[in-house]
């Protein structure tokens, strides 16, 4: 498959400028490899442990030695062995030398004490949860089956309705999920990342627009919000390591159905309702109105836009999210296993930090509500899509729209 290299460049610009406190970025070799590798050793990895991407086996070995004095392990070759998954058990010296010298983290490591502590407090919270489910199924046992069908009814004609408050209300800390260490790293690492890349653009242009504005200056205008995606996700160490042209084809099956999280953050939440005489105009009131009405489903993520974030990523490595016309689904990846590992894990810390915020039956509605909406966008971008291929100037939309909007030609 050949892709147009001025689209596409940007996604091999050295990253320096946006460093942040994520793991070092991995030599240009090994991120076109179509796995994902323990920065120690090279073997096949299990995750992010001590704040590095390592495989089990390092893991274990970082936790049973990073404590010690490292003078009491010797080198035979002046500390220069070079350590990968043949020779990583032959000098514990330069092994471990290697973990400190790419970041890995041991005041992550807990103690004792705190290991009995975080499991009293799992054993807390799976007690609490048999005696709620026992409530609820006594509880249960007691409604008549007319009112619980009725009660059915009235809960899903309310959730039908717009969002215009908060989704639920924090609660104290202490009294949910405690958040591993490694992931309160990696949500700052997340975190940080987003805000460096979003603070280089200007997103002002959609307040300059007139009556004569035509669709393909919006559409151009549209870049900066993709590319600093793209920039975002760059500085995700797991989707760096994947092949480039999975990188790619990740970017064009999925960036019209995630690049409204994205779209909201950086206009600061505004609800478009500001733009309905641009967008009726370039394509129509209803899609104006189904825009707005969905983007207010997102409103209460203001005061947490981190979700938002995490989400973007989970939703990055999906591979078969698309509409029955769309025209990536036959995109050929070399990955596919890496990114439902990947995806996993990312939803694994979303549902984490959900726990940590709120309580369960609370983190579930919130996880329903962005899935939904990511539905909805999915369909409306259906429209947006027709529009695009409607427009007689769409030869002067830029090259990495044309190829996000599958304007461009593609050979196999």
């Amino acid at each position: 498959m050949i892709y147009s290299e001025s689209a596409w460049s940007f996604l091999s610009i050295d990253q320096d400028q946006l460093q942040t406190s994520s793991p070092d970025n991995c030599s240009q070799g090994r991120s076109q490899r179509s796995s994902l590798e323990c920065r120690v050793c090279g073997a096949p990895a299990c995750g992010m442990n001590f704040n590095q991407i390592t495989c089990q086996p390092c893991k274990a070995f970082f936790r049973r030695n990073a404590l010690r004095d490292m003078s009491q392990l010797k080198c035979h070759q002046s500390g220069s062995c070079d350590i990968n998954i043949r020779t990583r058990r032959m000098c514990p010296y330069c092994r471990l030398k290697k973990c400190f010298d790419i970041k890995m983290r041991k005041e992550l490591i807990l103690s004792e004490e705190e290991k009995k502590s975080r499991y009293a407090m799992k054993l807390a919270k799976q007690h609490k949860k048999i005696n709620d489910r026992s409530n609820d199924q006594k509880s249960l046992a007691i409604v008549p089956t007319v009112l619980r069908k009725r009660k059915n009814l009235i809960i899903k004609s309310i959730s039908q309705d717009i969002v215009t408050y908060p989704l639920c209300k924090t609660q104290r800390f202490d009294y949910n999920y405690i958040l591993l260490d490694d992931h309160r790293i990696l949500l700052n690492n997340i975190n940080n990342a987003y805000q460096l890349v979003v603070g280089v653009h200007d997103f002002s242009y959609i307040e300059r627009y007139t009556s004569s504005t035509p669709f393909s200056q919006f559409i151009n205008d549209e870049t900066v919000v993709h590319e600093s995606l793209i920039n975002f996700f760059k500085c995700i160490p797991e989707f760096k390591q994947l092949h480039i042209s999975d990188q790619i084809l990740l970017i064009k099956s999925n960036f019209v159905n995630i690049i409204h999280l994205h779209h909201i953050m950086v206009h600061s939440f505004q609800d478009w309702s500001s733009q309905r005489e641009h967008i009726s105009r370039w394509i129509s009131k209803d899609f104006h109105s189904q825009v707005v009405r969905t983007r207010r489903y997102l409103l209460p993520f203001m005061n947490n836009p981190l979700i938002l974030k995490l989400a973007l990523i989970v939703f990055i490595f999906n591979i078969n999210l698309s509409t029955s016309s769309d025209i990536n689904k036959n995109y050929h990846y070399k990955s596919k296993r890496i990114f439902i590992e990947l995806q996993n894990f990312y939803t694994n810390v979303l549902w984490h930090y959900l726990n940590y915020l709120f309580d369960e039956k609370e983190a579930i509605k919130v996880m329903l509500t962005i899935v939904t909406q990511i539905l909805r966008y999915q369909v409306l971008m259906v429209t947006m899509n027709n529009s695009v291929r409607q427009t007689s100037d769409c030869n002067r939309f830029h090259s990495l729209m044309q190829s996000v909007f599958g304007l461009t030609s593609e050979i196999d």
